[in-house]
């Protein structure tokens, strides 16, 4: 099995404000530089700051959930949540430990495609209604206790 050496890349990480630039080449054809790179479905820059993923996958995530309103919107709630769980959240939630984000502004970012969600699950679209009620009412722990939970059995995996 060989490379396919349009898709390898040099990708460096690193903190430092103006960082050595090296010019690398694999079998004689130079790689090309890029500041971020979807690595395994994870993208990856060059500060490992996780911004850009994170942004990336809750679009991804709510493109999938306007789909599923436009076809499920006159379903029962039971069904709009089934398919809530199994197109949505695995996409908010594919390799959480890795990525986990811990600013408040990521994590609230991440939360808000659930929180459209328990909305058109409960058909409440009214603004008086608190999302973390309606999420209380369906029995979904948030997205941020669903990471720690992983997180913790990831670690208790590899121990």
């Amino acid at each position: 099995m060989g490379l396919v050496m349009p898709v390898c890349v040099h990708l460096p990480i690193t903190n430092k404000t103006k960082p050595r630039l090296h010019s690398y080449s694999l079998c004689g054809v130079p790689l090309s530089t890029v500041s971020n790179h979807p690595y395994l479905g994870i993208k990856l820059d060059t500060k490992l700051t996780w911004a850009n993923h994170i942004t990336n996958i809750a679009s991804k995530s709510s493109t999938v959930l306007g789909m599923i309103k436009r076809t499920l919107g006159l379903c029962k709630p039971d069904v709009k949540e089934t398919a809530y769980n199994m197109l949505v959240r695995p996409k908010l939630e594919y390799a959480s430990p890795i990525w986990n984000p811990h600013t408040t502004t990521q994590i609230k970012h991440h939360e808000k495609v659930q929180h459209c969600a328990a909305r058109f699950v409960k058909n409440d679209h009214p603004c008086q209604t608190a999302t973390t009620d309606l999420i209380a009412t369906l029995g979904w722990p948030t997205l941020e206790r669903r990471r720690i939970i992983k997180q913790a059995m990831t670690l208790i995996f590899f121990k």
